[in-house]
């Protein structure tokens, strides 16, 4: 396992350094694309193609909202690409290598500044894009990348979140609306497990997980991100990447987490476990996005979004909402007005809002925010999970430690740990010497 994250993070380095040197926009269509065509022009008709991942919710959800533009714009076709999250990052990687990325793709959060260092993001700012309904200092905050002009354009409002089966926390007595830090899951999940050995305190998949324990516990202690994107600085030492994997191999020796062979099948879709459907777990850690598909998992049950843990001793909160992902469009794509067009139905059209609801989170502006609440498709958990997520007062660590290099190291140690196949002090030494390894490769 460890042996083929590594040979991916070289992997990574070489295609970026391959990307630079990428020309063209010879696209090639995925599995999921309406017709498999590659792009091409027929007179005034316009093939673009469009990337995605979500659970079905999401897909069906951007399915007709396509439909709807190509209705008013017949002109302009909307090849989709749609997925799970399981290997779509590496994918980018290769097709941006490859100068065979789509015209617009969505983005996870963390990649968006490393997108812009490499140049593959059109500048939005240049096209007729209507960025009026937007907070301005929103924008600025997402998408921006301190270079003044929108390279992304932010999905929604968003956080990490504690989704929560309140039923079953009711049963076992779990209150998770309290303030609480990190040793109290280590109670409650002997409380789930004497109430039922069956079930678990936590549904923790490697993808949500590495963010949320990881990245969140150098926020809390050190106030600052894994890596200083200013002085590419490592801010986490051994004894403190030790301690975090001290804390998240006891959440699987006692029964707190399923265990990690068991869940991978799912990937980040805990709502496709079986043992979340069938209401086995008090709660999933992940992001306010997931609130919808969660909930709508088992409908048998109550759910509510549950704060977040906190160090008594920390120097941040640590978390912090900023938008649950980008959309970017391509920097060869050679349809930019069409493009715009489209993006600018996706994000401002009434029709739009009302489709998507809440299906990437919180809508990003007012506007949209306003009609779903009109149409009742405000999901309220998800719209509850943001504001919980809002009331820390933690700062972003996007940039070079949500880059996929570090991710990879990073998830690939969540993974040794999780699996027992290293103790936490061998993962941790391993880490810091990976970390600066990028670190002197980087500077």
């Amino acid at each position: 396992m460890k042996g083929k994250k590594i040979i991916s993070i070289l992997l990574a380095a070489t295609m970026a350094g391959a990307m630079l040197a990428g020309c063209g926009n010879s696209s090639t269509s995925e599995s999921k694309s309406a017709s498999g065509e590659t792009q091409k022009e027929s007179g005034d008709q316009v093939s673009l193609r469009f990337s995605w991942w979500g659970g079905d919710a999401r897909h069906e959800a951007t399915l007709a909202v396509i439909e709807a533009f190509e209705k008013e714009n017949p002109n302009i076709k909307i090849e989709p690409e749609y997925s799970s999250y399981d290997g779509y990052s590496e994918k980018k990687t290769t097709e941006f290598a490859s100068g065979t990325a789509p015209d617009i793709f969505q983005i996870e959060t963390g990649l968006g500044p490393e997108y812009y260092k490499q140049g593959v993001l059109y500048n939005m700012s240049e096209t007729d894009f209507d960025f009026s309904e937007f907070d301005q200092e929103f924008l600025k905050q997402n998408g921006q990348f301190g270079s003044g002009s929108q390279y992304a354009l932010p999905t929604g409002q968003a956080g990490s979140a504690v989704i929560v089966n309140k039923t079953l926390a009711d049963k076992v007595g779990i209150d998770l609306s309290q303030p609480y830090d990190w040793d109290q899951f280590l109670e409650w999940g002997k409380k789930v497990q004497d109430y039922d050995p069956e079930s678990y305190l936590i549904s923790a998949n490697t993808t949500h997980a590495t963010a949320f324990f990881l990245r969140t516990w150098c926020r809390q202690m050190n106030g600052k991100a894994i890596i200083s994107d200013e002085d590419m600085k490592l801010n986490m030492t051994e004894e403190q990447f030790t301690e975090c994997f001290e804390f998240i191999k006891s959440l699987y020796d006692n029964k707190v987490c399923a265990p990690a062979s068991y869940k991978a099948p799912f990937g980040d879709q805990d709502q496709e476990d079986p043992n979340w459907i069938a209401g086995k777990y008090v709660f999933s850690l992940g992001y306010t996005s997931n609130a919808d598909v969660l909930s709508a998992a088992n409908e048998d049950a109550e759910y509510m979004a549950g704060n977040l843990p906190v160090r008594a001793d920390g120097v941040s909160d640590g978390w912090f909402n900023d938008c649950p992902q980008y959309i970017g469009v391509y920097a060869n794509t050679k349809h930019p007005d069409e493009v715009a067009k489209f993006l600018d139905y996706f994000y401002n059209s009434e029709e739009a809002a009302k489709i998507l609801g809440t299906v990437r989170s919180v809508p990003p502006t007012a506007k949209a925010q306003e009609i779903c609440e009109k149409e009742g498709t405000l999901n309220e958990l998800t719209k509850q999970s943001v504001d919980v997520s809002m009331q820390y007062n933690g700062v972003s660590d996007g940039g070079k430690t949500t880059g996929s290099e570090v991710t990879a190291i990073l998830q690939d140690a969540y993974e040794n740990v999780s699996y027992g196949t290293q103790s936490p002090a061998e993962a941790a030494k391993e880490v810091v010497s990976l970390l600066n390894d990028y670190i002197d490769m980087n500077k």
